[in-house]
């Protein structure tokens, strides 16, 4: 059977209080998945914090260490869109308000005014995409791929309300969709989504409502999937991270910290039901070999798989969960890991 497996990273920093540093948070992990991804001969989809790199730009021309940091950072998106993996968008606006600390070299986050895109008048939408676009073909360019910057993943998967992107999608010629969670909702004062009425089992086409498939819609969704992980394994899982979570092996990458408190988003409350089963986004820095039997069956029984994962988060035992993954999808299936040829 022919499996339809999206694999997903986004290319950022900490969105807190300190940002984590270049090296750690994208450099280094970014290596070590595209090198598992060769081996494995997968392509992948890089989503590109381009508001960051915004910031980092202005910064280094008066900073050398940030100069620096954008030179890596440059090179190795080079690097990606040569070796064939897409690069898309991924917006972040509160980077707006970001203040540098120059002593540590790391971005302050805490102000989260403007967190979600619909929260920017449309002079500041229009220039984040603009530059977004700038960046990104640029680079697309200097790699000489044939790709296109025609891909969107929203801060925060704040993607709704939709008619605040539309225009820019349309502007700049994105087409490609990649924020959607079915079954998830967040409700705020501010910003919020609802993604339960979407499809879960497929990519599909919209127009102006993420959620709402309409055949003849101009633009498609790839949903990202979920996975549950309960009962025996649950239990196992969590002696599991108990027992390694202090281990060098299973620390994430990363040095950052996330966000603490957004002003006017409620958190979901916990159940009873959350303490006998854990639904979560499936991801790469999920991933170990307690719960990689529960992933192996997800791909047995599903044709289409969108994994969301960050290269900060994941660990040494990530990778090696990750690898030992894609070499049981080669070895068991027909895989399709180009969204551009997946079949419905």
């Amino acid at each position: 059977m022919k499996k339809n497996i999206l694999l997903t990273f986004d290319y950022e920093l900490f969105l807190g209080k300190r940002s984590g540093t270049v090296d750690n948070c994208l450099i280094r992990p970014t290596q070590r998945v595209l090198e598992i991804l060769s081996q494995n001969q997968a392509k992948a989809i890089f989503f590109i914090d381009t508001a960051y790199l915004y910031r980092l730009e202005e910064i280094s021309k008066s900073n050398s260490i940030a100069e620096n940091d954008l030179k890596k950072i440059t090179q190795q998106l080079v690097d990606i869109a040569r070796n064939g993996h897409y690069l898309f968008h991924h917006i972040h606006p509160h980077w707006i308000d970001a203040r540098f600390d120059e002593t540590m070299n790391q971005w302050n986050l805490s102000n989260t005014e403007h967190f979600a895109l619909n929260l920017l008048d449309e002079s500041e939408r229009d220039f984040l995409f603009r530059y977004s676009d700038n960046f990104l073909t640029g680079i697309i360019n200097k790699a000489e791929s044939a790709n296109k910057c025609n891909g969107f993943r929203a801060g925060g998967i704040f993607i709704e309300p939709f008619s605040c992107f539309k225009p820019w999608f349309e502007k700049y010629g994105i087409t490609f969709e990649f924020s959607a969670v079915p079954g998830n909702k967040m409700d705020g004062e501010k910003c919020n989504y609802d993604f339960t009425q979407c499809p879960s089992d497929r990519f599909y086409k919209f127009n102006d409502k993420v959620s709402c498939e309409d055949a003849n819609g101009k633009f498609v969704e790839f949903p990202i999937s979920k996975i549950r992980i309960s009962g025996i394994t649950k239990i196992v899982n969590s002696i599991y991270f108990r027992m390694n979570k202090k281990m060098s092996r299973h620390l994430p990458f990363g040095d950052g910290l996330f966000v603490s408190h957004v002003d006017g988003l409620t958190p979901s409350k916990k159940t009873v039901k959350n303490y006998f089963i854990f639904e979560t986004d499936m991801s790469i820095e999920f991933l170990n070999p307690a719960v990689l039997p529960v992933f192996k069956d997800a791909i047995k029984q599903r044709r289409f798989l969108h994994f969301i994962s960050h290269p900060k988060l994941i660990s040494e035992v990530g990778l090696y969960s990750m690898n030992k993954l894609l070499k049981f999808c080669n070895k068991n299936f027909v895989c399709e890991y180009d969204f551009m040829k997946f079949i419905p």
